[in-house]
């Protein structure tokens, strides 16, 4: 484990600093003084005789240094040629990409209209200025729907600039099509699995009573999932169980291995038989994370059977972490990974005891089926929580209802697609048999996130990890802290049986599974004979006490708090921009309006309240707003200020400014100004809003303004956010009607020429908003605050084709919820507000 966690603080360290110059020399000299310095001093017998011993401190050092050169040979590869060099200058040039990842959809709305997808890749060639290079080099594409059917292994020649990424990751670049791609189809192998998987994704879609799960399950093809039964997957804690994961690696292996020992195979020919299988398993569901650990644990699981060493688990995925970083550094700051290895160290570590206290209050068979996904999910929410604040209350009878139909779904897909191969008219009852299982863990999704407190709040960020680590801690003491009696030593097996590197000891069937996927013979005759002579050595000894409980406790403690330290590690390299760098936030609302937009840290302007308290409330919460510094209520209109108690709830308000056509104050408005010891302020072209660094200058209404309809009497707010290369501009409208966006663009026509980066689409993108504003002003950037399904149907599908007709990326709170602003170098960039 400490070799493990030195090449996983090494591979996150480099990749996130850059494995050359001072950051490669400071981990090479780090790596150097573990060897020299960091001796570990142990004592020894009764009275402490300290030695050194060195050859435990030679390991981790070998793992850091490792993983470091590996990941400074990559950056230089990637960092080197001509791309680079098109990168920095901004120069269009025409690249050959080898597509080596499947399309990600990206949330609906997002840059412009249609569908937009990010796809791996990596340019091997191109022409760049009139010159053709060669090159190895990853990028993303940024790229539009007609390229949603590439596939791992397509070449595609297209025109393009290259944009530097913000993200720590593989890919240091964007790369965003200017031409339509010239796609040539893989060839070789990976062209043949990509034919089988969309002749297996064609047969499956004729039943869509699972929402297109089984090819996630069986192949880990999500194109065709249901979104609403992704969300509901989410909910419930079953995310994993949308695509391959290691357990379906397991499964696979087992198969193949009891089927050959079945027919009497030997067992080093079954298990190259088994790694066979495995391999081509992974190239036929493409290499992700979770799968590349099971593959190569499974690998390493069979040498160690072929070589008479049995199981060692925990060394087995110990050893897996370190090869896998070592052969791709960017798996550190991957959380599919990072949970994967969570799981299995979950597994290994606790599992058994887990079992084992729960065999006191059920039948095996139950405890060791509640064990596995509770061990699991006890490991994994400190890193869940990262990712999404929140906790699936039904996560665990969620998972244990859908265990049992999935190694069967596993098995059913793969004799489905064997059977595409050989006998097609085979493929389609048995892809039918196995959405009866994916039919089932469906249903199960769909009902339980319809429950009550399906998903519970959480602490957002690391404070929100380390509140779930001590939570899953106790939890974890409280099942491990006491044993038995009667019951074995930890590790030990009865004499002729086989260990699961999983639960405890189970049928040969469940224990050849096992949770590892590592398969061994506890009973070998190397094994029973130094238990033979162990136990002659023994008698008429008192047997050896089983480890203390400190002893045990101890090793639990460090397992969780290596997993927060890596969890911690992955979040400060995957973060990106810390809550303090947005400039910009929307509030999902529902049928409404709430923007904020940061002055200083924990200080804010708040536009607008929506129509309800407690989304607000939680909105500037994950935002962690401490004080407003100004209130704008830009007209009286329920769904523009019902809210405003929810700004007040725990934070301090400085000012509080209106717009309106009427003479006096709702109730809510004029109570909140007063608790918090405030005089309403009515807003006009001479309001002067001081909210340094931020520049905010009122354009409307104007003096002469006919305020007659409320909506026309909506403050419009120009906003100019400091930026390191240039300004900001942002235009926040209201509910400005088209009459009264014509007036404001007569009464100020330099706002025209100046334009925005950032424009609110006045009225939820009512048609009677008209375009007037959009024409003039050309955003980059529209943002559209609207209710999910609202009865009014807004936005308008007027204004959403003008938005897309004129090239203008839109945003909206009903398709990607709560959301930030922020400018990465000369990119204006939108993140969902975690």
């Amino acid at each position: 484990m400490p070799s493990a966690v030195a090449a996983w603080i090494a591979a996150a360290a480099a990749i996130h600093g850059g494995a050359t110059g001072a950051t490669a020399a400071g981990l090479l000299a780090g790596a150097a003084g573990l060897v020299i310095g960091c001796v570990l001093l142990v004592p020894r017998g009764r009275t402490p005789a300290w030695v050194t011993v060195t050859g435990q401190a030679l390991a981790p050092a070998a793992a850091l240094a490792l993983v470091l050169l590996a990941a400074g040979g990559s950056l230089a590869r990637a960092e080197s040629g001509p791309v680079d060099r098109a990168v920095r200058a901004g120069t269009p040039f025409t690249a050959i990409l080898r597509i080596s990842g499947e399309p990600t959809l990206l949330p609906p709305g997002a840059f412009g209209g249609g569908d937009r997808y990010l796809v791996d890749a990596e340019v091997i060639g191109g022409v760049l200025q009139g010159r053709r290079f060669a090159s190895t080099t990853p990028v993303v594409v940024l790229a539009s729907e007609r390229w949603g059917e590439v596939g791992t292994g397509d070449m595609v020649r297209v025109l393009g600039t290259a944009k530097p990424s913000d993200r720590v990751g593989r890919a240091g670049a964007v790369f965003v099509p200017a031409s339509a791609p010239s796609i040539d189809d893989a060839g070789g192998w990976l062209g043949y699995t990509d034919r089988l998987r969309t002749a297996f994704r064609e047969l499956s879609r004729g039943d869509d009573r699972d929402g297109g799960l089984l090819p996630g399950m069986a192949l880990g093809d999500r194109t065709g999932l249901d979104p609403r039964l992704g969300d509901a997957m989410k909910t419930t804690g079953l995310t994993h169980l949308t695509a391959v994961s290691g357990a379906n690696c397991s499964y696979v292996v087992a198969f193949v291995f009891l089927a050959l020992r079945l027919v009497r195979a030997p067992r080093p020919a079954a298990a190259l038989g088994a790694v066979v299988a495995l391999v081509g398993f992974v190239m036929l569901v493409r290499p992700e994370p979770s799968v590349l650990r099971a593959a190569v644990m499974g690998a390493i699981g069979v040498a160690a059977v072929l070589s008479g060493r049995g199981r060692v688990s925990l060394t087995l995925l110990m050893l897996s972490v370190i090869v896998l970083l070592a052969a791709d550094p960017w798996l550190s700051v991957s959380y599919a990974f990072v949970l994967s290895v969570a799981a299995t160290l979950g597994l290994v570590i606790a599992g058994p005891r887990v079992s084992e206290t729960l065999q006191r209050v059920m039948p095996r068979p139950a405890a060791q089926l509640l064990a596995i996904p509770l061990t699991a999910q006890l490991f994994c929410t400190p890193v869940l929580v990262l990712i999404q604040p929140t906790l699936p209350l039904y996560s665990l009878p969620a998972n244990v209802l859908a265990s049992p139909v999935v190694p069967a779904i596993t098995l059913l897909g793969m004799l489905a697609v064997l059977a595409l191969v050989g006998a097609p008219v085979l493929a389609p009852p048995l892809i039918g048999a196995a959405q009866w299982g994916t039919r089932w863990v469906a249903g199960i999704a769909e009902a339980l996130s319809a429950g009550p407190g399906a998903a519970v709040p959480w602490f957002p960020g690391i404070p929100g990890a380390v509140a779930a680590a001590l939570v899953s801690l106790t939890v974890l003491l409280v099942l491990v802290g006491r044993r038995r009696p009667d019951a074995a030593p930890p590790g030990t097996v009865p004499s002729g049986r086989l260990s699961s590197p999983g639960i405890g000891t189970t049928s040969r069937w469940a224990r050849t599974i096992g949770a590892a996927g590592v398969f061994s013979r506890a009973g070998s005759p190397a094994r029973r004979r130094t238990a033979s002579r162990q136990d002659e050595g023994s008698r008429g000894r008192p047997p050896r006490p089983a480890p203390g409980r400190r002893r045990r406790t101890a090793a639990v403690v460090l397992a969780v708090l290596a997993l927060c330290v890596l969890a911690v590690a992955v979040v400060r390299v995957r973060a990106g921009p810390v809550t303090g760098e947005w400039a910009l936030a929307m509030c999902d609302v529902g049928q409404g309006d709430g923007v904020v937009l940061g002055t200083t840290p924990g200080h804010a302007l708040v536009v607008d309240a929506g129509p309800d308290p407690e989304a607000v409330d939680r909105c500037l919460d994950a935002l962690r707003v401490e004080v407003v510094d100004a209130l704008v209520i830009t007209h009286l209109h329920d769904d523009h200020y019902g809210g405003v108690e929810g700004v007040l709830r725990g934070r301090a308000l400085t000012g509080v400014y209106y717009s309106s056509g009427e003479a006096g104050l709702p109730s809510a408005v004029a109570e909140a100004a007063a608790a918090a010891g405030v005089e309403p302020e009515r807003l006009d072209t001479t309001t002067d809003l001081d909210l340094d660094p931020l520049r905010v200058e009122v354009l409307w209404p104007t003096a002469t303004a006919d305020l007659t309809e409320e909506n026309n009497a909506s403050a419009v707010l120009e906003v100019e956010v400091p930026s390191p290369e240039r300004p900001l501009r942002i235009l926040l409208t209201g509910d400005l009607e088209e009459d009264a966006a014509a007036a404001l663009l007569r009464s100020d026509p330099g706002l025209a020429v100046r334009g925005v980066d950032v424009l609110k689409i006045a009225h939820h993108g009512a048609r009677n908003g008209g375009t007037a504003l959009i024409d003039a002003v050309g955003p980059r950037l529209a943002l559209i605050s609207v209710g999910e399904d609202n009865e009014y149907g807004h936005p308008h599908p007027g204004i959403v084709d003008a938005l897309d007709q004129a090239g203008i990326a839109v945003v909206r709170t009903d398709r990607l919820g709560s959301f930030t602003v922020g400018v990465v170098g000369a990119t204006v960039e939108v993140r969902p507000l975690r």
